[in-house]
């Protein structure tokens, strides 16, 4: 009598995990809780010193898409298991839900990155001393963002007629090639890093302060590349997606570089605003030259609290001998290219350099002495010459 040996069937996981997916999922957690904590903090100081404005109502719209875009993410690793060895994929297997997923995070991604840049382009347009060339380059290069951001989202949502095809792929139809367009939108995006990189290292390049807190400004924005960076491995990705047929291509992080890239964008753009912060948590990083410029004074009677005060120089020798001007009445003009408070970047805490010069007209003084100060008026004449 014979026995026929059967292999054990190992039951099959109708969840199953990885270290790898866990991983991805974690990241997803951990890089929107980053960014938001530095955007909480940014929107703090900016309330705080009053000096809100449409910069930071953009990088709010971005950080609310980058949660929606975390949480889609997580939702798509699950549901088509990425992460996971293809051999551990229960049976059957319906990938109809995660491909919705992955059409809804598709259309979300670059209004993120698009808001981000718009951010920094903005805030450079709080200068009020911004040469009118650059200014016109800034401007031109917020519209095409805009018209860019249009397009490819109106692309992206259409791709597929009916859009049911998304995540429906027998349904007749018809759909664009989708990896050129991935591959065109994901190069323009990186073109428009560049530029959003270039500018801000232009203009700061150019500010007459102090060369160590020029070169920290510089320092910080430069951090912008980090974004390039990303951008380029994640357009390695997308090609290796597309180009890859090994049953195993989903057992991979590349679909968790999006979140990385969104989520350091809004980062690299949020750390200038954190500056006043830092300097009024660790006073040792405000210099007692300084301290005069976060006071409350006035000026002709015109409070300049919310925006901050005009800083002539970093050098020891940047200060006014306001008591050897007692005694005089002093009549001061003050003339600038624009009629704006922006003479510093907003809630940063640094300055725009003004240099002026100051002269006396006395008519009287050649004539007869003057014994009594009273009578004596002197005009001063100050000219802005800081324009960037």
């Amino acid at each position: 009598m014979s026995e026929t040996a059967q292999a054990p069937t190992a039951a099959v996981n109708p969840n199953p995990t990885s270290w790898l997916q866990n991983l991805g999922i974690a990241i997803e957690v951990v890089c929107p809780a980053l960014a938001l904590t530095v955007v909480i903090l940014r929107t703090y100081i900016r309330l705080d010193t009053k000096s809100f404005g449409w910069d930071d109502g953009l990088i709010l719209s971005a950080m609310a898409l980058s949660i929606a875009l975390a949480a889609g993410s997580i939702k798509v690793m699950k549901e088509l298991y990425i992460g996971i060895h293809y051999y551990d994929v229960p049976m059957p297997f319906d990938p109809t839900e995660g491909l919705i997923w992955i059409y809804v995070v598709g259309a979300v991604y670059q209004p993120i990155l698009t808001l981000v840049k718009q951010s920094v382009l903005v805030f450079l347009l709080r200068f009020s001393g911004i040469k009118a060339g650059v200014r016109y380059v800034v401007w031109a290069t917020i519209v095409f963002n805009t018209v860019l951001m249009v397009a490819i989202f109106i692309t992206v949502i259409v791709q597929c007629i009916p859009i049911e095809i998304n995540w429906h792929p027998l349904v007749p139809g018809y759909c664009i090639q989708q990896f050129t367009f991935g591959v065109a939108a994901a190069s323009l995006t990186i073109m428009t890093d560049i530029v959003a990189v270039a500018l801000p290292f232009y203009i700061f390049l150019g500010l007459k302060i102090n060369k160590n807190r020029k070169i920290a400004l510089i320092g910080v924005f430069m951090l912008g590349v980090l974004v390039t960076v990303v951008s380029i491995v994640r357009l390695y990705f997308l090609a290796q997606n597309f180009h890859d047929t090994s049953p195993d291509k989903n057992f991979s992080l590349g679909f968790c570089v999006s979140s990385i890239e969104c989520n350091l964008a809004i980062l690299t753009a949020s750390a200038p605003a954190l500056w006043p912060l830092i300097r009024r948590c660790m006073p040792r990083f405000k210099s007692t030259r300084g301290r005069s410029y976060y006071g409350h004074h006035k000026y002709g009677g015109a409070s300049h609290a919310q925006q901050g005060y005009i800083r002539t120089t970093d050098g020891a020798d940047s200060g006014i001998g306001l008591k050897d001007m007692s005694g005089r009445r002093v009549h001061t003009e003050v003339r600038s290219a624009r009629d704006s408070d922006e003479e510093i970047l907003t809630g940063t805490g640094i300055m725009r350099t003004t240099k002026f010069t100051v002269s006396t007209e006395d008519s009287q003084s050649r004539a007869t002495p003057i014994h009594n100060f009273d009578d004596r008026t002197t005009h001063s004449k100050i000219s802005s010459n800081g324009s960037l």
